[in-house]
């Protein structure tokens, strides 16, 4: 009986610190949320990094450790409980439950949004854990290759924000750190932390009914409107979000099989691979601007996910580490789709934003490659926005203040410059962590709110 116990707490042990490694998770409220979410369509391939790193090394311990009366064995399991829940910062947020806040009911903001009387297509494309660090150390990132000549190009040659006169981006904050999250903080404003006592977030539970969103808008001004992603839109929620803030046509590897685009036994990675998604996009978007109406074209890779990224056959082997190869090739995939949009009748109508979801997951590639004291920050490029910013440079914000921002660069106005927690970058206005320091932001924003609570 001891070698199960002791194999069991060593196991735990284990994988509560190599979860952190492995997935980049910098809070608890992102496992909260996980748990509480869809995982149809997760890619598997973390089971067996989880089964070499973590059973192996715990069933070696229940080896060593068989000969210990039960007694002990249950003192070692207390131990690794203890151990593995310090790991996963609980006692912090069961510490910041008992904490409650007024952040939320003094700086949510449900402003006036006036539309504007030429309304331009919308292409948002989100590159998957994009982050400032892959960007040259002359250019203002932290790598030693050119692992993105064209989007940092691009950078330089549009619309970007960031927190010094280099290429920079935006913070990320707590429950802004994973691709719904960071989906979530760009179109609504808001961070996602669910409680433990929220319901599952399937088809019929509400998500975040009480939110205006940029779907919401949109939708309300006629846009035709499109979420594409090489993966099942079902996992970590974003079906739900995609179709209750905006009704969404959702393209995603179930619909695409359905349609007979892809063969219903195609997989590839966590779906299929961005080289058809950028190909697919192209498709839609034509049929999109048949219409008389606007589009909103959103869009989500998914290569450069953690660990180790997905080099597809067109993917070069230029670099030593795999995940660089694979924001390489993400690279040309994107310029020759801006290429390609270029060329199109509609290209000087669409306003395109280029952004991360969030940065990068892939904690042992970031730590073997980058400096641990670079100021890692969420890429940003904005494309013919149809306003020019106030304040060029040295602007300190984050993803959720890219909602409102991106309104403003399709011509919208906003009263006050505020949506949600977020600050409309064209303007001179401060943004919540221009006014107080960030640490103390992520802090209140992690707190107990009935406010926020209600929101969702």
């Amino acid at each position: 009986m001891s070698i199960f116990i002791v194999t069991f707490a060593f196991t735990l042990a284990i994988s509560s610190k190599w979860a952190y490694s492995y997935f980049g998770l910098s809070s608890f409220e992102q496992i909260v949320y996980h748990i509480k979410v869809p995982l149809e369509g997760t890619n598997t391939q973390f089971i067996f990094g989880w089964m070499k790193k973590c059973l192996l090394p715990g069933f070696i311990f229940g080896l060593i450790f068989s000969w210990v009366p039960i007694n002990i064995a249950k003192m070692i399991l207390l131990l690794c409980c203890i151990y593995g829940l310090c790991q996963i910062h609980f006692f912090s947020y069961v510490f910041d439950q008992f904490k409650k806040t007024d952040f939320y009911d003094t700086y949510f903001v449900e402003s006036e949004v006036i539309s504007p009387e030429k309304k331009m297509n919308f292409i948002h494309i989100y590159l998957e854990s994009m982050e400032t660090t892959y960007a040259k150390k002359e250019d203002g990132g932290d790598a030693n290759e050119d692992l993105l000549p064209y989007l940092s190009q691009l950078t330089k040659d549009s619309v970007s924000f960031s927190q010094h006169e280099k290429i920079g981006g935006a913070r990320v904050l707590t429950g802004t750190g994973w691709t719904t999250g960071g989906i979530v903080a760009s179109t609504s404003g808001l961070p996602l932390i669910f409680s433990l006592k929220h319901k599952f977030c399937k088809d019929k539970v509400p998500f975040m009914p009480k939110v205006n969103t940029l779907g919401d808008i949109l939708e309300k001004d006629g846009y035709n409107r499109v979420f594409m992603i090489g993966s099942d839109a079902t996992f970590g929620g974003r079906r739900s979000y995609f179709d209750q803030h905006g009704h969404y046509d959702i393209q995603d590897t179930v619909s695409l099989k359905e349609e007979g685009i892809l063969d219903k036994d195609y997989h590839a990675f966590w779906g299929f691979e961005d080289d058809k998604l950028f190909e697919f996009s192209k498709e839609k978007i034509l049929d999109l601007s048949k219409s008389s109406k606007p589009f909103d074209f959103e869009m989500l890779t998914v290569d450069t996910h953690h660990p180790y990224g997905y080099q597809s056959k067109n993917c070069k082997n230029l670099f030593k580490e795999s995940l660089s190869n694979s924001i390489y090739h993400t690279d040309e995939n994107l310029k020759d789709f801006m290429e390609w949009l270029k060329k199109q009748d509609f290209y000087k109508d669409t306003v395109i934003v280029i952004q991360g979801d969030h940065t990068s997951m892939a904690a042992e590639y970031i730590h073997d490659t980058y400096s641990s004291n670079y100021d890692r920050r969420v890429w940003n490029t904005f494309i013919h926005s149809r306003v020019k910013p106030k304040k060029e440079k040295n602007r300190d914000f984050t993803t959720m203040d890219f909602y409102p921002t991106i309104l403003a660069a399709l011509g919208y106005k906003i009263k006050g410059d505020k949506l949600g927690l977020g600050t409309n970058l064209f303007s001179d206005t401060s943004t919540l962590t221009e006014r107080f320091d960030a640490d103390f932001v992520d802090q209140e924003i992690k707190r107990n709110s009935t406010f926020y609570r209600r929101l969702m």
